[in-house]
């Protein structure tokens, strides 16, 4: 049976908004890579921990899946996110670009608006 790409790509960003660190990490090959905008390459654990002390630590997430296409294995999608910690709130626009093989990630790519990021660590405004 071969497993839908956009589905596997779905449920992983449903984990995210979720808090669903089992998912997250069963949705990603043992050997899966990760380049971030910013960051460069990042190991699975290397990502998956960022995930874990940045994303999952917010009160209340919103992911939207803005648009998504396949060709293949590789899943390009458009994201727009929303993390309440406290009474801060942190928004972001994201492009991920991921490949999937046999139902689980094996590398994605993800560029987002660091401006935004970099609003939110100083606290000067609530980034948009």
């Amino acid at each position: 049976m071969t497993v839908n790409p956009k589905h596997v790509v779905t449920h992983f960003l449903a984990a995210i908004e979720q808090g669903d660190e089992i998912t997250i990490d069963a949705l990603q090959a043992r050997d899966c890579t990760w380049w971030i905008v910013g960051h460069g390459n990042m190991s699975r654990s290397e990502y998956t921990e960022a995930v874990k002390s940045m994303l999952l630590t917010a009160q209340e997430r919103k992911v939207e899946i803005v648009g998504m296409i396949a060709q293949g294995d590789t899943v390009a999608a458009e994201i727009r996110s929303e993390m309440h910690f406290g009474d801060r709130v942190y928004r972001n626009q994201y492009h991920d670009l991921f490949v999937v093989r046999d139902g689980l990630i094996v590398h994605g790519r993800e560029y987002f608006d660091t401006a935004a990021v970099a609003a939110f660590r100083r606290g000067t405004v609530e980034a948009a």
